[in-house]
């Protein structure tokens, strides 16, 4: 999760994204952040995925932001 946060924090220096964007992903990071902590002993393996999903979410912001959007 912590790698996660590093790439969402640099996406408004990086890609120039707007800052509503990086406030959704900022939000979305932390649901899955609360969702880490609360799956850790019930569901380990669910936890490894939660952040690839949160990459994927964040790769398909920036690559979306930038193609239909004009992000550049």
């Amino acid at each position: 999760m912590a790698c996660v946060a590093f790439l969402i924090g640099a996406t408004s220096v990086a890609v120039g994204a707007p800052w509503w964007a990086v406030l959704v992903l900022a939000l979305a990071w932390l649901v899955a952040l609360v969702l880490a902590i609360a799956w850790f002993t019930r569901r380990p393996r669910a936890v490894v995925v939660l952040p690839v999903a949160v990459a994927l979410l964040w790769f398909a912001t920036v690559v979306g932001g930038a193609r239909y959007l004009g992000w550049s």
